[in-house]
């Protein structure tokens, strides 16, 4: 991602046309002027917002819009208005000292070779590692690179939002009919149609779609791909995404169990909240898990789950407290119906379901290969990613690896998308 000075005016005004003024002046402020970050920090782009479901998408400014572009939550193609492209996103940095960097940090560089060129990408490999990317993921001595929490939900690309579902919603009852699921826009609610009736078969499957342009079906379930609505003049291979995720609240509990079921194309896991026993239960192919659950009800809950960095999670956010539940490995690639919810002894009402990716990281050229580098990063290396990976020009490439000694401005402390 460019960037150019925004308000570093000040500084050439009393003739101090550096960044040493960043101790005694306020931190700089660049301006995102590309798209390699996006959508997390877009340059200079476009609101278009869906005719059938409202949903507000960002799109690259840059490049020429056609006259019809398709919605990535619903689907459905619509005209694109006359609009005027809104400026990139601005940053505030300050200098940091190398041993204080952390991977997944957001740094701004001087770009190599390349005068008063500016960047700023994501650490991906600190000094001494040796780059490995495989099968969207990162690697360092065999074993896949795992996120903290705070770290996936920067990362996080929005797939679908059920609360712009505009009548055909994707979660659908297993049942042809008996159902006790309620799905209307931004709700989906359960409640046995009769008391004592057994819901063990009343599945609420989500349906996914690729939601691309034409000539792409809609119609069809279909497994998740890396694909970006910010990239529209972009054609290219796209790629599994199966670090995937369901995240909602819960306006009502009164039940005795919730249970996920995450179906992949052969093989599935489950994970259950069991308020019977006081129990978080999870099963993949691979291994089980017991752990003891001390929420009283998930009334109000915000709930996370689903695979991410090979690996099971649950997470649940009530009020001020916070509950991270370590879940099982698991390697599956998901299906196109890769969630479903059940609801056991009781009633629910969910809330703003949403379903998310984490970046699928590729190798050299943008190819879902092996890749990897043939030597280990110096002391004074950091190996660096764009969030916008097919379209990042980044240490995969002519950039290379960054020597922090030269080219290393400082940390991003803030970001502004306007």
């Amino acid at each position: 991602m460019r960037l150019v000075p925004f308000l570093l005016l000040l500084a050439v005004a009393v003739g101090v046309a550096s960044f040493q003024v960043a101790s005694i002046m306020p931190p700089p402020i660049y301006r995102v002027v590309s798209g390699s970050m996006a959508p997390h920090l877009p340059g200079p782009h476009v609101k278009v917002i869906c005719d059938h479901c409202q949903f507000t998408t960002l799109v690259d400014g840059v490049s020429e819009l056609p006259a019809e572009l398709t919605c990535p939550n619903c689907g459905q193609t619509s005209p694109v208005p006359p609009a005027v492209v809104e400026p990139g996103s601005t940053i505030q940095w300050e200098p940091v000292l190398p041993d204080q960097l952390q991977r997944f940090d957001l740094v701004v560089l001087a770009i190599p070779h390349q005068e008063q060129q500016f960047a700023v990408k994501r650490i991906a490999f600190l000094p001494g590692e040796v780059p490995r990317i495989q099968q969207g993921e990162l690697y360092q001595d065999g074993e896949i690179i795992r996120k903290t929490s705070r770290q996936r939900e920067a990362l996080k690309l929005l797939m679908f939002d059920q609360s712009h579902s505009h009548g055909d919603s994707r979660f659908l009852s297993q049942l042809p009919s008996g159902s006790g699921w309620d799905v209307r826009p931004g709700v989906l609610a359960f409640a046995p149609l009769q008391e004592g009736q057994p819901d063990e078969e009343d599945w609420l499957i989500y349906h996914h779609r690729s939601c691309l342009p034409p000539p792409s079906s809609q119609n069809h379930d279909t497994p998740p791909k890396d694909s970006y609505a910010y990239n529209h003049s972009l054609s290219r291979e796209l790629f599994p995404a199966n670090d995937l995720w369901l995240a909602w609240t819960f306006r009502h509990w009164n039940a005795d169990a919730l249970v996920l079921r995450l179906q992949g194309q052969n093989e599935e896991a489950l994970i259950r909240l069991d308020f019977a026993q006081k129990v978080v239960q999870a099963q993949s192919s691979q291994a089980s898990v017991e752990l003891p659950l001390a929420v009283e009800s998930l009334a109000g809950c915000n709930v996370r789950a689903g695979q991410c960095d090979g690996k099971l999670f649950l997470e649940l956010d009530q009020g001020k407290r916070h509950w991270t539940f370590p879940l099982v490995e698991t390697e599956l690639v998901f299906s196109g119906q890769p969630f479903a919810l059940r609801i056991e002894g009781g009633t629910a009402v969910l809330k703003q379901a949403q379903v998310y990716r984490d970046i699928v990281w590729l190798g050299a050229h943008n190819r879902g290969d092996t890749w990897s580098r043939d030597r280990k990063l110096t002391p004074y290396e950091i190996f660096v990613l764009g969030d916008n990976v097919p379209i990042s020009e980044d240490s995969r490439g002519e950039m290379g690896s960054i020597d922090i000694r030269k080219h290393l401005l400082g940390k991003v402390l803030q970001t502004n998308s306007e």
